[in-house]
């Protein structure tokens, strides 16, 4: 507050602000440590950011009392002359950084803080100059003003963000330290980003980028044991925090050895008799006569039929049925039955089906056949899914497809689009997440939305080489997103959506901006006169194609025979989800001409594919469809549409496009509703696949439940 009043020095009046402001601390502390105990967080300095946020935007530069620093936009491309870098000050930045994590930048002060933090922990000082100093060189591969590098402002935040990562809150191996590298050159890049766009409030940065980063990065889910997170109330120093997490892989072993020496020592399962009822979920360390198991299996399929057999015993495991006090059943066979004659028009059509059935729906054979051929095949069949699951299609023969449809549309988006497909998957592999979420695309479809829209929105227009280097960096955020929102949205069981992708090219688009030296970005501005429409211009073939069209724009794509191609995908994976696509965007056209929208943006099927997107959610992937659903899709539908206009008039504002945001929160919303309706029902999202699927399951376990009561 002192730094950014325009009083100066010794203003005394401004102590009763400061006190009064740092009251607000604790409550904001307090308030924010009972929501991020749900994940075991520490709120970092969340509270200082909001309570200086909160006054500087409160008193601003023309408050007469509490004046404050004028804080603007940047308006012009940078005049920068590379001769003119000054080595000594780059070096010096380093612990200018490390003290403006308090706000001071003399170079003394930042030495003498490293000191301190050398005292306290060598590993605290060594990440926190590791940390400054890839935050100078992340301002310099974007081109910043000499002077700011200087001050340090592009080092603090990185600082603070390698000291999380690389031990406070991650036992220290070789793993969380570059994991805590990378934390610091995203803290960087997000740091741009919130910078530019806060300073359009007339705001500072703070330290927002360090909490947003370091609470993401926190939030990842990870089967590597070599990337384990401390739990908050065993967090000292880093020292200490590998000591405790030695010490527990050390006991975790053990205990291993311990249960393997009883299974060695245990005699064969034919020794033994069971007796008594048996429980559905058998122990590992349980054996039983394979008569007693045939029965039991018997009883289950009894109970459940179906002719998928991993789908009824995941209906069997979601009812939680006890059968450890069952009463014996006997099952007497009344001889055998004598084989049925059959036409053979319906062999052949049963041929025919079954043929079909392989290359439809989520194409679960050939990847199960795929699970013993080598690793690039196995990766070519993931990326493909990945580049499908952006319509929730979980199937490589429409991934094949959409990729000839970015062919048609431009080769060039074609290469960016499977570059951030690829690198995203390939980052998932490396943070260990679920093999099987990888195998079905999960990690894959926001690279490829990235590696698109990043094409698109640049301004060198294309083959410009060297943007596949951004590309690749900000799809490799992608898993990161994915994953910490995943840990936050478990609890609701809802899906991330295009959530990261949002994320990550929001973040890009306003790091860069237009007036960027190296990767400048197309213009966006917000309307500033009404629009000249005369409604007898209105021409039907267009707003017909604008349908296509809007569903190629889910991918960024304005040719109509791109759109057409990415139905057909659809459809061959599930016609309900090509039907859904193709009403989802003519709600979205017709809700643009609700509100007079100009005609060449519904032409390009820019009100389109929100609401494609949105209609698809609702209509039968998540929920179970049924005409209810149906008619809730619709109503989602024209929801998006309508909050996708709210959302780029307000992001035009800031210079960035409104991406998907408008989906994803229509969607979260609509999948949040409760309802005592049973036909609108929610599926568990491990049970989803894709819509006919999803009532297939529905109608079999509403069919249990009725078998059930009767009983």
């Amino acid at each position: 507050m002192a730094i950014f009043s325009d009083k100066g020095d010794y203003y005394w009046w401004l102590l009763p602000p400061v006190a009064v402001i740092s009251m607000a601390c604790p409550i904001l502390s307090s308030a924010l440590g009972s929501i991020f105990s749900k994940w075991d967080l520490p709120v970092f300095t969340l509270p200082f950011n909001i309570a200086v946020t909160l006054y500087l935007a409160a008193t601003g530069h023309y408050n007469p009392f509490f004046p404050t620093t004028l804080i603007k936009p940047v308006a012009s491309v940078p005049n920068i002359t590379w001769s003119a870098i000054n080595v000594p000050l780059l070096l010096q930045s380093i612990p200018v950084g490390v003290g403006q994590v308090y706000g001071c930048e003399n170079p003394w002060t930042g030495g003498i803080i490293l000191v301190a933090l050398l005292i306290s922990s060598p590993l605290i000082c060594l990440h926190a100059a590791i940390g400054s100093t890839v935050g100078m060189f992340a301002a310099l591969s974007i081109a910043s003003p000499f002077d700011s590098i200087y001050l340090g402002l592009h080092n603090y935040n990185c600082a603070l963000a390698c000291i999380a990562i690389g031990g406070m809150f991650y036992a220290l191996t070789w793993q969380t330290h570059l994991l805590s590298l990378a934390c610091a050159l995203f803290c960087a890049y997000s740091g741009a980003a919130l910078a530019n766009a806060l300073s359009v409030l007339g705001l500072p940065l703070c330290t927002w980028p360090f909490c947003l980063s370091a609470v993401l990065f926190l939030l990842i889910n990870s089967d590597n044991p070599a990337i384990y997170k401390i739990p908050l109330c065993k967090v000292t120093y880093p020292e200490a925090n590998r000591i405790y997490y030695l010490r527990m892989k050390r006991r975790a072993s053990e205990s291993r050895r311990e249960e393997q020496k009883p299974k060695e020592q245990e005699p064969s399962s034919d020794s033994k008799i069971s007796t008594g009822g048996t429980p559905l979920c058998i122990p590992k360390n349980r054996h039983l006569q394979h008569t007693q198991v045939n029965i039991l299996t018997k009883c289950i399929l009894f109970l459940v039929p179906s002719p998928d057999s991993s789908l009824s015993a995941n209906t069997m495991k979601g009812q939680n049925i006890n059968m450890e006090h069952s009463v014996d059943v006997k099952i007497e066979t009344k001889g055998e039955r004598k084989p049925i004659k059959q036409n053979p028009l319906s062999k052949a059509g049963k041929r025919v089906c079954r043929a079909v059935e392989y290359i439809t729906g989520d194409m679960k054979e050939f990847g199960a056949w795929l699970k013993d051929k080598p690793l690039m095949i196995q990766f070519i069949d993931w990326v493909l899914r990945g580049i499908s699951q952006v319509m929730f299609v979980n199937n490589p023969l429409s991934g094949l497809i959409v990729v000839a449809g970015f062919l048609v549309q431009n080769p060039w988006w074609t290469l960016t689009g499977c570059l951030g497909t690829v690198v995203s998957t390939l980052t998932a592999l490396i943070l260990g997440q679920d093999r099987s979420a990888i195998a079905a695309g999960l990690y894959g479809y926001n690279g490829v939305l990235v590696g698109l829209l990043m094409a698109i929105f640049s301004a060198k227009g294309d083959y410009h080489w060297w943007l596949l280097l951004p590309v690749a960096l900000v799809s490799m955020t992608c898993p990161v997103f994915t994953s910490a929102l995943g840990s936050v949205f478990c609890k609701w069981d809802l899906p991330v959506f295009t959530l990261p992708f949002n994320l990550a090219l929001t973040l890009y688009l306003a790091a860069s901006g237009p007036h960027n030296l190296f990767f400048p970005t197309t213009v966006i501005q917000s309307a500033t006169a009404t629009p000249n429409i005369t409604w007898t211009d209105a021409e039907m073939p267009m707003l017909l194609q604008s349908i296509p069209v809007g569903v190629g724009q889910v991918y960024g794509c304005d040719n109509p025979w791109t759109g057409g191609i990415f139905l057909i995908a659809l459809f061959i994976s599930s016609p309900l989800i090509c039907l859904h696509a193709a009403m989802g965007s003519a709600v979205g056209m017709l809700a643009a001409l609700s509100l007079a929208t100009p005609f060449s943006k519904i032409y390009s099927g820019l009100w389109g594919y929100n609401s494609s997107l949105s209609c698809v959610a609702i209509g039968g992937m998540f929920y179970a469809f049924t005409w209810q659903t149906h008619l809730l899709a619709i109503a989602c539908a024209l929801f998006s549409a309508y909050l996708g206009a709210t959302v780029t008039n307000m992001l035009s504002v800031f210079g960035v496009p409104s991406g998907t945001w408008s989906f994803c929160l229509s969607a979260l919303t609509f999948l949040l509703i409760t309802t005592n309706n049973s036909a609108i029902y929610k599926l568990p999202l491990s049970k989803v696949t894709y819509p006919e699927a999803n009532r297939a399951y529905y109608l079999k376990l509403k069919k249990h439940q009725r078998s059930c009561c009767e009983v």
